[in-house]
């Protein structure tokens, strides 16, 4: 239980047992991924550490078992007084770390406890950011290349493989030379560990192959892409290097690298391909998640509609 305002002895033997098992849990059999389960960890100390002030005594099995919504609107509001900016996202994510405690812990009849699920649910905004133009993506992927050095043909393949293949920036980050050499096809381990299988397009494979014959690394177990010192390329690296494009071509903001992922998906949705195959190359653990597409994909439609129609 890492946090600088908690520690273990604000919590009883017995409930810090089940905390440890719930965090086993969502590693193991959950397969969240770490980064989540770092946050979802962060998230049930704070809320320790609130009950343990709030109650003025330590936290035990009893006492959470016996907060009412009156009590778990209070944590919300201390939560939103501590933090400069708690945005309905920051917010849900602390209620998803919570629910996911509360119901491994009535699952396992630690609890009995509901109240926590019977506060009023809250609206978040879509964050999917605009999907580029087909011409757009040509003109990040050309602009790219513009050094005069290999760094240029390294960032035109980079964001060409983004676009060809949906893949996160950290998960084609994490890829080594190996695991795209004569292969048809890429295997991507995503969040919560999940593997998936990606095929190689022709565009792909000829920006990789271009990368390869002038790349400064050594061995087949090299990272793919390294920065100027060698090392393996960072994804904040890559959001600079975007952020210059995007300026250059007068792109909006919302013009990311991860921006080409959303992309490659729209347009794959805008060309006929189905929600489950889609939602298997992007690596989503729900089809929900793959679906907030087609409301991009039906807007565009029914502006396109509007601007076209003769009776307007």
């Amino acid at each position: 239980m890492k946090n600088k305002n908690f520690n273990n002895e604000m919590i009883t033997k017995e409930l810090l047992s089940i905390i440890q098992n719930w965090i086993k849990f969502i590693k193991n059999e959950r397969l969240l991924s770490l980064n989540t389960r770092k946050a979802y960890e962060s998230d049930i100390n704070q809320f320790m550490f609130f009950v343990f002030h709030y109650k003025e005594k330590v936290v035990s099995l009893d006492i959470i078992d016996n907060l009412s919504i009156r009590d778990f609107r209070s944590w919300l509001s201390a939560l939103k007084n501590q933090q400069k900016i708690f945005s309905s996202t920051t917010q849900a994510r602390h209620r998803a770390s919570l629910r996911s405690f509360y119901t491994y812990s009535l699952k396992n009849n630690f609890l009995k406890n509901t109240n926590l699920f019977n506060l009023r649910s809250i609206k978040l905004k879509n964050k999917l950011p605009r999907p580029l133009s087909s011409n757009e993506v040509i003109n990040v992927i050309n602009m790219s290349e513009g050094k005069n050095s290999w760094v240029g043909i390294r960032d035109k393949a980079l964001f060409t493989m983004i676009y060809a293949t949906g893949m996160r920036i950290n998960e084609i980050l994490q890829l080594n030379i190996v695991d795209v050499e004569k292969s048809e096809v890429i295997r991507v381990t995503g969040k919560g560990e999940k593997v998936r299988e990606i095929p190689l397009i022709k565009s792909a494979k000829i920006a990789i192959e271009e990368w390869l014959k002038i790349a400064p690394q050594n061995s087949h177990d090299d990272p793919l892409f390294i920065g100027v010192r060698g090392k393996r390329l960072s994804a904040r690296q890559v959001q600079k290097t975007m952020e210059n494009i995007r300026n250059n071509l007068s792109l909006p903001k919302s013009a990311t690298p991860h921006a080409l992922r959303h992309s490659f998906a729209t347009h794959l949705l805008e060309e006929g391909v189905d929600l489950r195959t889609l939602q298997e190359l992007l690596g989503h653990s729900n089809l929900s998640t793959t679906q907030g597409y087609t409301a991009i994909t039906i807007d565009r439609m029914n502006k396109v509609h509007r601007k076209a129609h003769p009776r307007k």
